[in-house]
């Protein structure tokens, strides 16, 4: 014990003085970042000594930034038509309140007021007070969280041409390896993402207005983009008094974060975003300069997780987005709460901070309208809503935020968690119904296994997610948890059970087709030479079986071994002796088992990475893959089917287990494919919807159809292996021959009349009489009238299917109940009478 803890500790000494640390900068990246940092300075510089209208491309002005140059060569000319478009949707959606707030002229009127009638007088007034105390405006004051919705060609963006920029001249010390621009987006349509993050940023209030920081990862894609669409980090500045965003890309060859104040739409907001930024930047400078280990490269980049870009570097069309917030409205007004009440809204945005409890409605969401234009590609986008387009069509940018969005997704991986209780509480019952060999050997292994494979891939998908959304890690973990507590312990555990109980049957198989593949090998060789006879007659030769060798009589006294007992015989005599059949006898089940358990988790984590590289596939073919991984994973009944039909078995599990395992199952898919708000944001299809939902339900109703009809009834004639059929029809033609009428078993009683006698009584109503030997009751078994068909006797319904279902014959023609019969093969395959080897249900 003592030298296993010395051994550890010096490993972990090692792994310490051995690990990488962070390595400073080589003097070629010290130089490059010094060169950086002052660019930096020289931008933040530009930013503090301009002012409102110095950046104006028709009038020729222009300002000492990259990108903002006139040899530059961007398109700066339709930046106007841009402005005045966000400012159209700032019209649209405030009116004159909201052309009247980007003047700011909000502190103004609170001041007169406050001047006019007093503090106490107005807050004395419930109307003022929600006015004043809600910004006026119902509007979220923190936007963090997540918005999406489709976008269109802006009307604007008729006539732009991109402008054929040298990138030499723009960025002498960046050498591109393609002049092919990324995140050009050349549809007419598509949909868009923004996670928008307030959480830790600057806010600044002056008596004109409040301004804050802000940072968006912006998702865009066209028809055709692959996978998600081009994801583009950008930062800018929040207007709170009337909801509107400034956002902008930064790069090597575009300053716009420290051109941004020249973006906006208002001397006003030019003057709160130059004094915010001034503080920002001057801040994120400082920490560059003082960090010995940072990294040359901008902290604004505008692909900030592309690590491929520090090594294959390539232009990128750069960003401009306007949003404009519309005022929220709450979906379950009363009479404590208005549908738009700027103090309810800030009361339920407490809420959601700082949790408390209070009886509050729910958080309405954010919707928002943008207006997207690039300024080096030539294109202008808005966002997809009225009044060009109805509501049906589109309502812009909408979406929660990030706390009603943890909120919601804590619930349903909750809801999550209860499916996968329930399904371990069925399978758990499954598992104590199937515990003989019996019944075990009707079920499939890989219906089994394919259950097992999607609690396996949920296992997986919630355990990165838990190390990714830390505040959902709890409900996160704890569903990961169940589901490997289902793949690795219950479904493992019956994969195991069932893969040793068949093990003889596969033997089985495996023994015919190698006796299938040696009989060709075998009829190649040349026949035996006959005996050879000499008669009086001449030469002649005796046909089989004389010809055939005869065992020698060594004298020894013969041994009678019982049918039962004798598993030489069992097997066919040709197959005793082939090498494969030797090899699969010495074969531990365990070891196969080991080897299925590998394949097992290599095709899980196949079908993982397989997934994972489909999400940068284009979206089309995305979503093939997707609907076709989901239609095979919900097929998990179609193996089971097989098997009933291959064995001839109409049950082998429990109803509450098909039924709950299908809905149980079923129900995630349904969620992602038809609630528009789920979680990962999955656009809904409900046309696949139906069909899962039809293909399952298909399923269940086929193994319903095995049990009460039979489960060969759909398959045509010589298509499946024979198997013995425990309801055969029962006609009195064969009585006499006796070929498949069973044979009556009475217990002899002084007092009671024998079976013939009972048979005989009820012969006239096309039934016949006699006794189960397992509960010693009688059955009424239906006979077909000799010389009549399949439809006739039993009052003219004596061949019918459900009267058969009543009663089992068995091969050494003993009847039982149904009931009877098959309680008691659960435990043994024998005759209960006369110990015959029965076929399995």
């Amino acid at each position: 014990m003592d030298a296993s803890r010395a051994i550890l500790l010096l490993f972990v000494i090692v792994f310490v003085f051995l690990s990488p640390d962070n390595q400073q900068p080589t003097p070629s990246q010290q130089r490059e970042l010094g060169h950086l940092i002052s660019d930096e300075y020289h931008a933040l510089t530009v930013l503090n000594n301009t002012h409102y209208g110095d950046f104006d491309a028709a009038d020729g002005k222009w300002l000492n930034l990259t990108g903002l140059r006139v040899e530059d060569g961007y398109m700066w000319d339709a930046l106007a038509k841009v402005q005045q478009r966000a400012r159209h949707h700032l019209w649209r959606v405030l009116r004159d309140e909201g052309f009247w707030r980007l003047d700011g002229g909000n502190d103004n009127r609170v001041r007169k007021m406050l001047e006019a009638e007093g503090r106490d007088a107005i807050f004395m007034n419930s109307s003022w007070t929600e006015k004043i105390w809600g910004g006026m405006l119902p509007l979220y004051r923190n936007v963090t969280g997540i918005i999406r919705g489709e976008w269109v060609r802006s009307p604007i963006s008729t006539g732009m041409r991109a402008p054929a920029l040298n990138l030499t001249t723009l960025v002498p010390d960046q050498t591109y390896i393609t002049q092919q621009y990324n995140r050009n987006i050349t549809g007419s349509s598509g949909r868009i993402q923004l996670k928008l993050d307030e959480k830790q940023s600057q806010e600044l209030s002056f008596p004109t207005g409040s301004v804050r920081e802000i940072s968006a990862q912006v998702t865009i894609r066209d028809e055709t983009s692959s996978g998600d669409g081009w994801e583009i980090a950008m930062h800018g500045v929040h207007f709170q008094d009337f909801g509107g965003i400034v956002l902008s890309t930064t790069s090597e060859k575009f300053a716009g974060l420290f051109a941004l104040p020249h973006f906006s739409l208002s001397e006003h907001t030019f003057s709160l975003a130059q004094a915010l930024l001034n503080q920002t930047l001057s801040a994120a400078i400082r920490k560059q300069e003082s960090d010995l280990y940072a990294s040359p490269s901008f902290p604004w980049s505008s692909s900030p997780n592309n690590p491929s870009e520090s090594f294959f570097p390539t232009p990128h069309c750069e960003y401009i987005v306007y949003l404009q917030q519309h005022p929220t409205k709450f979906t379950s007004p009363n009479q404590y709460f208005l549908s738009q009440s700027p103090a309810t809204l800030r009361l339920v945005e407490n809420e959601l901070r700082s949790p408390q409890g209070a009886p509050l409605p729910s958080a309405p969401e954010m919707i928002m309208s943008a207006v997207i234009f690039s300024p080096d590609c030539a294109f202008a986008l808005e966002s997809k809503g009225p009044p060009i387009y109805t509501t049906k069509e589109g309502i812009h940018l909408a979406g929660p935020k990030l706390e009603s969005y943890i909120r919601r997704a804590q619930r349903d991986v909750l809801a999550y968690a209860a499916l996968l209780v329930m399904q371990l509480f069925l399978l758990k019952r499954q598992m104590r119904e199937a515990s003989t060999p019996s019944t075990r050997s009707r079920i499939s292994l890989y219906t089994i296994a394919m259950m097992a494979m999607g609690d396996g891939f949920a296992f997986i998908g919630f355990l990165f997610a838990s190390l990714l959304a830390n505040a959902a890690f709890l409900s996160l973990i704890m569903s990961a948890f169940l589901a490997f507590f289902g793949v690795s312990f219950f479904g493992m555990k019956l994969l195991m059970d069932i893969w040793i109980v068949q093990t003889p049957e596969r033997r089985v198989r495996d023994s015919q087709n190698a006796v299938t593949n040696a009989q060709p090998a075998e009829a190649a060789q040349a026949t035996p030479i006959p005996m050879v006879v000499i008669t009086p007659a001449g030469v002649a030769t005796l046909p089989l079986p004389v010809t055939v060798p005869r065992p020698a009589d060594t004298g020894a006294s013969p041994i009678i071994v019982p049918s039962d007992q004798d598993m030489d015989n069992a097997e066919p005599e040709n197959t005793r002796n082939t090498p494969t059949a030797t090899q699969n006898s010495a074969v531990n089940p365990r070891r196969e088992f080991g080897a299925l358990f590998a394949r097992f988790y290599f095709l899980l984590l196949g079908i993982i990475f397989l997934s994972l590289h489909a999400t940068s596939w284009p979206n089309t073919l995305r979503s093939i893959y997707a609907n076709l991984l989901a239609f095979i994973y919900l097929s998990f009944w179609t193996p089971q089917i097989y098997r009933n039909i291959i064995r001839n078995c109409r049950k082998a599990l429990r109803w509450e287990f098909v039924l709950g395992q299908s809905l149980l199952r079923l129900a995630p898919f349904v969620y992602f494919y038809t609630v528009k708000s789920n979680i990962l944001f999955f656009e809904t299809d409900w046309n696949g919807a139906y069909v899962l939902m039809g293909w399952g339900w298909i399923q269940v109703w086929i193994l319903v159809s095995q049990e009460v009809i039979g489960p060969r009834y759909f398959v045509p004639n010589g298509w499946a292996p024979p198997a013995y059929d425990y309801h055969p029809v029962l006609r009195e033609d064969d009585l006499e021959g006796g070929a498949a009428m069973p044979i009556g078993f009475t217990q002899a009683k002084e007092d009671a009349p024998s079976a013939p006698e009972k048979a005989n009584e009820s012969e006239s109503r096309g039934k016949r009489i006699y006794d189960c030997a397992i509960c010693r009751e009688n059955i009424d078994v239906p006979v077909v009238p000799a010389g009549g068909g399949d439809g006739q006797g039993a009052a003219g319904f004596g061949g019918n299917l459900f009267s058969r279902r009543t009663y089992m014959v068995t091969p050494c023609r003993h009847i039982f109940h149904s009931v009877c019969l098959e309680g008691w093969m659960r435990f043994r395959l024998q005759c209960p009478i006369c110990r015959e080897t029965l076929p399995p249900l």
